[in-house]
């Protein structure tokens, strides 16, 4: 069977979701969102500019768009082709709702997540209910992970990253709702009006490059110091702020590991520099502008172990 037509996220289009907004107690409502124009292609999740209802409380600037990025397993392309999945058709979605309505989905999550040495554990031998089943998981993961980041950067939001207004939680299911099984989880962020860094010569004058990548990698250490290391560093997951003195502002967080409270100072040293979060900006850019802009490691994150001094 052919896949659908089209996601259900088109412009013009309305979305009912229920919000919850940051505060003591937090704000939990249903309000209804309208796209203005998909952002694709999709890669982990939808993401969508959206038109703001009156009154949302949730901008310091009384904004009236924002951006809605949804965990949708349904329809993040990448995210299917990447682990090979095929496209979402009325089958796959008939297959799906049997799974989770006959009980299996949970358990086969629970299976999961106990790693369990089974047949059950091996995705060769998975049908497409459990392909589902698994990219529904794994959206739920990357959802908890960006949540958790802008949750540690908090006094970054708004400067530095864009301001987190709201969690989301959609209903992705006619006639299905209050099942988490059927509902997409995403969140609402600020809009930042600009340009990628991976489009900084068409967008920028020469004079002010070499300024831009030094605060987009200043900024990478400045979220470095909560506590986070970012699998997804990515010149395109760098925005310059337009009319705004090109002020830099870091996106995309569902690829995050975070510090944990007994981690050593040299284990957190060395997951640090194996990723070399400032390299995927500084040597990328340095390269792609031929050698227009300087750049220079800081080496702040310096490991001495043998896997990281053969890659130094």
């Amino acid at each position: 069977m052919l896949p659908f037509s089209s996601s259900p996220y088109e412009a013009g289009k309305t979305l009912d979701v229920s919000v919850t907004e940051e505060g003591l107690p937090p704000n939990k409502h249903a309000i209804q969102l309208q796209i203005l124009r998909p952002i694709q292609p999709y890669t982990l999740s939808c993401v969508m500019e959206v038109k703001l209802p009156a009154g949302f409380k949730s901008t310091k600037k009384q904004a009236k768009h924002a951006i809605l990025k949804l965990y949708d397993w349904r329809y993040a392309a990448q995210l299917r082709k990447d682990h090979k999945i095929d496209p979402w058709t009325p089958d796959h979605e008939a297959a799906y709702r049997a799974f989770v309505e006959t009980g299996e989905a949970a358990k086969f999550i629970s299976t999961l997540e106990d790693n369990d040495d089974d047949d059950s554990d091996d995705p060769q031998l998975w049908d497409t209910a459990r392909d589902e089943t698994f990219l529904y998981d794994y959206c739920r993961d990357l959802h908890s992970c960006e949540v958790e980041a802008y949750s540690r950067l908090q006094d970054l939001q708004g400067r530095n990253i864009p301001r987190f207004l709201a969690d989301v939680t959609f209903d992705a299911f006619p006639m299905q709702q209050n099942n988490a099984f059927f509902q997409v989880r995403g969140i609402l962020l600020e809009l930042i009006t600009g340009y990628s860094l991976a489009d900084l010569a068409k967008y920028a004058p020469q004079s002010s490059w070499q300024r831009i990548c030094d605060e987009a990698i200043h900024t990478i250490n400045l979220i470095s110091d909560h506590g986070v290391l970012n699998e997804d560093v990515k010149t395109r997951n760098v925005l310059i702020r337009r009319h705004e003195n090109n002020e830099v502002v870091m996106i995309d967080f569902a690829l995050c590991r975070f510090r944990e409270m007994d981690q050593s100072e040299a284990d957190w040293r060395h997951e640090k520099c194996r990723q070399d979060e400032e390299g995927a900006i500084g040597y990328v850019m340095a390269h792609k502008l031929n050698g227009a802009v300087e750049y220079r490691p800081s080496y702040r994150f310096q490991c001495a172990c043998t896997k990281c001094t053969d890659v130094q």
